[in-house]
């Protein structure tokens, strides 16, 4: 096949799987289903290629999984790196396994790969979707990852590279922010519910504040005022990754283990500050708390 430039390149059935993936950035789901009779991950291997296609459809790191895959790196623009280990220990033997050829040809032909990262374990596994990613390079064993954008060049990113306008580059910074503190309407109806003070800290730097989501992005429907908490910029990553909870009964805040030592020691122990109607909060906090119960510390401890 030649060069691909975007997704209306690829065969339908392949398009339509990597739309399904796109549409969910940033999303955290269960095993996904098969779409039409197709397999969207491989219970069996961390890269899948559905059988009979030329390319990779998905990858997937996993909790504990046999491979050395690095962090992924987010960038200040909302871009994310990614190194991601082959099948097969030995990089001489790269060949040898037909996905590690197939992801070969992603990189040769420019074909975007699905990339998702486990973020809980059975018996509710859930993996966050981080959308499409280039395959740039190959390294020692390690596939170099970079989040897909349509018609970018196909090159690995320099590390001293700068922007080419500075003013671009400001955009894309606030293009990020934007994304982070939470769409316009959302975000407008968490600061009118609380006040415009974060609800753990009581911190009320406007500017400093997002609305997160409780029960995490499905889509539309979980973009609802009991849904959302409005947060500091920093409790909201730790609220995100499971290292801050709140007692859906009586609000409580319980901060993980390896926190009580920290800075937010302080907040251990004390009482979000709820809007009025808390019923729909604590049905939301429930949910989450139900869903998310493996990855985080039991708040009764």
């Amino acid at each position: 096949m030649a060069k691909i430039a975007g997704l209306s390149d690829l065969p339908s059935v392949q398009r339509e799987a990597l739309t399904w993936f796109q549409e969910r950035t940033g999303s955290e789901i269960p095993w996904p289903k098969p779409l039409e009779g197709l397999f969207l991950l491989n219970k069996a291997k961390g890269i899948h290629k559905p059988a009979g296609w030329q390319y990779v459809l998905s990858i997937r790191q996993s909790l504990n999984g046999p491979y050395a895959d690095k962090e992924i790196v987010e960038l200040p623009d909302g871009d994310w790196t990614y190194e991601y280990y082959q099948e097969g220990s030995d990089p001489a033997s790269r060949d040898a396994d037909f996905t590690n050829r197939a992801l070969m040809r992603n990189l040769e032909d420019g074909a975007p790969v699905a990339v998702v990262k486990q973020v809980s374990a059975k018996p509710i596994a859930r993996y966050r979707v981080l959308g499409l990613a280039s395959v740039l390079g190959w390294k020692d064993g390690y596939f170099q990852l970079r989040r897909y954008t349509a018609g970018a060049p196909s090159e690995a990113p320099k590390d001293d590279a700068l922007p080419v306008s500075l003013a671009d580059a400001r955009k894309r910074i606030e293009r990020a922010i934007v994304a982070r503190q939470g769409s316009g309407a959302f975000r407008a109806a968490a600061l009118a519910a609380f006040k415009g003070r974060c609800a753990l800290s009581g911190y009320d730097v406007v500017e400093g504040l997002e609305a997160a989501h409780i029960v995490p992005y499905l889509g539309e429907h979980t973009n609802i005022r009991v849904n959302t908490l409005l947060l500091r910029a920093d409790l909201h990553t730790l609220f995100d990754r499971g290292l801050i909870d709140i007692d859906p009964r009586t609000f409580r805040v319980t901060i993980a283990e390896p926190l009580q030592n920290s800075c937010l020691a302080a907040l251990h122990g004390t009482f979000a500050s709820i809007p009025d109607g808390a019923d729909g909060w604590r049905e939301s906090l429930a949910r989450r708390q139900a869903a998310f119960r493996e990855a985080w510390i039991d708040p009764g401890d």
